[in-house]
């Protein structure tokens, strides 16, 4: 079992910006650098990630959600318990200028009658061992040239098992109706999901505003070092550094081929990649892309007498989501600052 992947800690700006109807977007005057940095030291990017990301600016809030419903014959609307409305948030008590800083992140529910949802930690082979992430994630901020690293921690809150590095961040502020906002904040985040109808029913109050000072900003970044992410090839699904192989009566990847993967239904060949040592090591690494917004590539490979399903990430890849309801992929991720979620809050009728 492989998890679904959030973003982790996606970076924007709650910029003062001029705006009307559903938003603008474009640059103005930055929010005051963070305890002990000097604005005219700090790139464009790096003032923008803490315009929003310091926590006396608010922090970031990426929104996340799964509804489900059902309805009586008289048109009620009943949310069902699996479902949830969620936000991740992040935030870092001062600027990264003079040096690495931790990240606190929590999760926490945007609906009051919905529950957070259980979330898999994903896991990682670093060096021949499997590492879980934190849950929530323990992570570190540092700036590498002109961009924003984050570091992702096992959870021995040493071993880095994951970095991104986030190049780009785009911001726009938003005014007025919440039903008029510019179409990519529906089309290109969790929010898309409020704007659904229920036997004619909304989900939220489309008469609501956006609170004074509310933004949302696009992140770009990319996967900094080739990361192989491990899983479950068969059932049963495990959590931590145990998982199910594909096989452990086959010990070497040259008698395991040809091989149907029950996660995809396709049959692999040797051919079909090539042998490496990756993470630490031995692994088949396949040389067609999967179907997947960021370009992933299937991996098998040995370990202690058996051979194991993992997905590989190489150095430099975009970090992409489908935009909602396609298959198209978008290179940014979309969240909101605390002005804006409130907004949120307030608005939806769940």
């Amino acid at each position: 079992m492989f998890v679904k992947k959030y973003p982790l800690a996606v970076t924007f700006l709650a910029l003062a910006l001029s705006g009307c109807g559903g938003g603008s977007s474009g640059s103005s005057s930055t929010p005051a650098a963070g305890a002990n940095a000097s604005a005219s030291n700090l790139s464009t990017a790096q003032k923008n990630y803490e315009g929003m990301a310091l926590s006396a600016n608010g922090g970031l809030h990426y929104l996340d959600d799964s509804l489900s419903f059902t309805s009586s014959s008289t048109g009620a609307i009943t949310i069902t318990p699996s479902s949830f409305f969620f936000t991740q948030n992040s935030s870092i008590a001062q600027s990264a200028l003079n040096g690495t800083q931790p990240l606190t992140m929590t999760n926490s529910t945007a609906a009051q009658t919905l529950p957070l949802p259980v979330l898999a930690a994903a896991r990682y082979m670093v060096n021949g061992t499997i590492y879980s992430l934190g849950m929530p994630a323990q992570a570190q901020i540092s700036y590498k040239g002109n961009n924003v690293q984050e570091d992702y921690f096992a959870t021995d809150g040493v071993t880095i098992i994951h970095s991104t590095l986030g190049t780009s961040y785009t911001v726009s502020n938003l005014s007025g109706l919440i039903a008029s906002s510019p179409p990519e904040l529906f089309d290109n985040s969790g929010l898309g999901v409020i704007t659904n109808t229920i036997n004619g029913n909304s989900l939220y109050n489309r008469q609501a505003n956006w609170q004074t000072g509310a933004a949302y900003i696009k992140a770009v970044r990319q996967v900094v070092g080739d990361t192989l992410e491990v899983g479950d090839c068969i059932a049963p699904a495990t959590t931590g550094p145990s998982i199910t192989p594909c096989s452990s009566a086959i010990g070497t990847l040259e008698g395991f081929f040809p091989h149907t993967s029950a996660t995809d239904g396709k049959t692999y060949q040797q051919t079909d990649g090539q042998i490496v040592t990756l993470a630490g090591v031995r692994a088949w690494v396949a040389t067609a892309v999967l179907n997947t917004a960021t370009t992933e590539y299937r991996v098998y490979y040995q370990n202690n007498g058996a051979i194991y399903s993992g997905v590989l990430t190489k150095d430099g890849t975009p970090l992409q989501i489908y935009a909602l309801g396609t298959t198209t992929p978008q290179n940014f991720y979309i969240s909101l600052n605390s002005a804006a979620l409130q907004s949120i809050k307030s608005a939806v009728s769940f």
